[in-house]
């Protein structure tokens, strides 16, 4: 309801929730865009789905670099885009949907919202954007559990069909096809539907230092922030410094 869904699967994870999502898109043979900065699980999603990886730039936010997305789309064979909202940020999907529309109107674009439950784009909620979106519920995430968890959201009745066959052992089709089995713990799931009652508010207060931070900080140091027309869900704080090593070691000799 809240990422205007029809469907939503919940799974043990969201690396599962990305590769059923791939496998139950994607041709084998047929090639995944991903960006080249993200976490682990955006690699190993196509790689245990044995597809193929075919790693884009980022730009200056670290989300998917769109000018070089057109080069790779046009020579490489990719039946998929799937692209990370890096941070609690949201890419510019309107541009991503112009750019894969115009190249092939057949290819399948999964959103990787691990890190931006209650980010938005254009007052879009993420999780609403691309065919498949993939939620994460561990616990470093905003919207977390006590273990392990995650959720894929799509519109296709077909998909959540084949997502869910994928995550119970092939149930939907009476076991004529292979699956495994991905489930969250009933206690996990009471726990987050106490926890989504009082998320808005906790968002509310992750902006608050977030613009503490900003305010404070621009003056010293290159902030990594949201584009105009996102609102971001603030899963990191990031700063970009040409020196890193030598500022982990200031902070730390001050207790930070």
């Amino acid at each position: 309801h809240r990422c205007n869904r029809q469907y939503a699967i919940s799974v043990n994870s969201a690396t599962q929730g990305l590769i059923f999502a791939i496998r139950a898109t994607t041709p084998e043979g047929s090639a995944v865009l991903i960006p080249a900065v993200s976490f682990a699980a955006t690699l190993n999603a196509p790689l245990q789905a044995l597809r193929r990886p075919v790693i884009c730039d980022t730009d200056f936010t670290g989300l998917l670099d769109l000018d070089s997305m057109q080069s790779s789309l046009k020579h490489s064979g990719v039946g998929t885009v799937m692209y990370v909202n890096l941070y609690g940020n949201c890419v510019d999907y309107d541009r991503l949907r112009l750019y894969t529309e115009f190249f092939n109107d057949n290819l399948v674009v999964i959103e990787d919202a691990a890190q931006s439950f209650g980010a938005s784009y254009r007052g879009r909620p993420s999780g609403s954007m691309g065919d498949i979106s993939v939620l994460s519920f561990d616990p470093t995430k905003n919207f977390n559990n006590y273990g392990s968890g995650g959720m894929v959201l799509t519109d296709d009745l077909d998909l959540a069909d084949a997502i869910t066959n994928l995550k119970d052992n092939g149930k939907v089709s009476g076991h004529t096809d292979s699956g495994t089995n991905s489930k969250m713990s009933e206690e996990d799931c009471a726990h987050m539907l106490i926890k989504l009652q009082y998320f808005d508010s906790w968002q509310q207060r992750r902006e608050q230092i977030a613009q503490y931070y900003m305010d404070r900080l621009f003056a010293y140091v290159d902030l990594v922030g949201p584009a105009v027309d996102v609102q971001s869900a603030w899963h990191k704080f990031v700063i970009r410094s040409r020196d890193r090593t030598w500022l982990q070691h200031r902070l730390k000799d001050r207790g930070i």
